[in-house]
C-alpha cells in the first residue's frame, strides 16, 4: 500500500536531480540510506514473523501485540 507513493516521490526526486535542483532539502545521503536500510530490514524481519504466526494458526500472539501497541500509542498521545 506504501509503495506506490514512495516510488512517485523518488521518481520526482529523479527528475528534479536531472534539472540540477535540491533533490534531499539539505539532508546528507548517508542517514537516508541507513533509515532505508533500516526500515527495509525491519519490514522483512516483520513479515516473516507474521507469516510464520498465520501459518501456525496462533493469532494470539498477534492479538496480544495490536492491544498492546494501541495502548501504548493511546497513552503516548495523552502524554502529548
Amino acid at each position: 500500500m506504501v509503495i506506490p507513493p514512495i516510488l512517485g516521490e523518488s521518481l520526482l526526486d529523479v527528475i528534479k536531480g536531472l534539472k540540477g535542483e535540491a533533490v534531499f532539502g539539505g539532508i546528507d545521503t548517508l542517514p537516508l540510506v541507513v533509515g532505508f536500510v533500516a526500515a527495509f530490514v525491519a519490514g522483512c524481519v516483520a513479515c516473516k514473523w507474521m507469516i510464520n504466526i498465520v501459518k501456525r494458526g496462533k493469532l494470539i500472539y498477534f492479538g496480544i501485540y495490536c492491544a498492546v501497541a494501541g495502548l501504548v500509542t493511546i497513552i503516548v498521545s495523552q502524554l502529548n
